[in-house]
């Protein structure tokens, strides 16, 4: 069930980050469960978890476990609109929502209790011609996009830290900025939103390969680049997003380098 529980986090990295809009978690937040957007949304989980779920041999049936989770996303989600006053409120969601995928995944493991015998036997199939190893990069290579973008901006928001450009700290949405976002650039629109994107994926690239000592190159290059600004504030902004960028990435790698040898 390895390859089961990675995809189902797939989907649900693909559903409540790539497919949201700032207003949809805004109207959330503020409506609960009398929100059209929150339905809508666990439509959204259903259908990814159950897609997915179709790249892992003998589970067609797992439209109902599919089911069970996006509906305890909705109910999750629909129950935070009662608690977004409460510090870190955002990692308690999203604890949640990978405690019920876990513990859906597990369950359905314990149910279902036949195979397809073929499968067994070496066949390629495109049901599962797809690695372990693959979709754990790929989910580690989604996860360092926008997800992570959102993640540093919600660390910054409640560690109350904030760009000397910016008046206040707004709600947390995906629409939320790391610490190099445009707002905090003058220069280049959404360049900050590139660069945190390209070194995370740098990164894991180079952690792929093996290639650790490109990683402090690549850190020691952007120093170079970015910290020249005599605005303390600033710099020190910069460089705590840079520090949560890199980290965040390096904590990825370092999760998938650990599985490899399990999966």
């Amino acid at each position: 069930m390895t390859k089961l529980l990675i995809l189902q986090i797939l989907a649900h990295i693909i559903s409540d980050f790539y497919l949201q809009t700032g207003k949809s978690c805004q109207d959330k937040a503020k409506s609960g469960f009398q929100s059209p957007h929150l339905y809508v949304h666990v439509a959204i989980t259903f259908f990814f978890s159950w897609m997915l779920s179709l790249l892992y041999p003998y589970t067609f049936d797992f439209w109902w476990a599919s089911m069970v989770i996006a509906v305890l996303h909705g109910v999750i989600d629909g129950l935070k609109s009662h608690f977004k006053n409460i510090p870190w409120v955002f990692f308690i969601d999203q604890l949640l929502h990978l405690v019920v995928i876990c513990a859906v995944v597990a369950w359905f493991g314990s149910t279902v209790k036949y195979k397809v015998p073929f499968f067994d036997d070496g066949l390629v199939t495109p049901l599962n011609m797809i690695s372990n190893s693959t979709l754990l990069w790929i989910t580690a290579f989604a996860f360092c996009l926008r997800p992570a973008n959102i993640i540093i901006g919600a660390i910054l928001a409640n560690a109350q830290i904030k760009c000397p450009h910016d008046h206040e700290v707004g709600e947390i949405s995906p629409e939320g900025n790391d610490a190099d976002s445009s707002e905090s650039s003058q220069d280049l629109p959404n360049a900050g939103h590139v660069i945190g994107d390209v070194e995370r994926l740098l990164t894991l690239i180079f952690m792929f390969f093996g290639q650790f000592e490109a990683i402090g190159f690549l850190l020691a290059a952007k120093s170079l680049l970015r910290f020249k600004d005599s605005a303390t504030n600033k710099s020190e902004y910069v460089l705590v997003g840079t520090l949560l960028s890199f980290g965040l990435a390096i904590v990825a790698g370092a999760i998938v380098l650990c599985l490899l040898n399990r999966v």
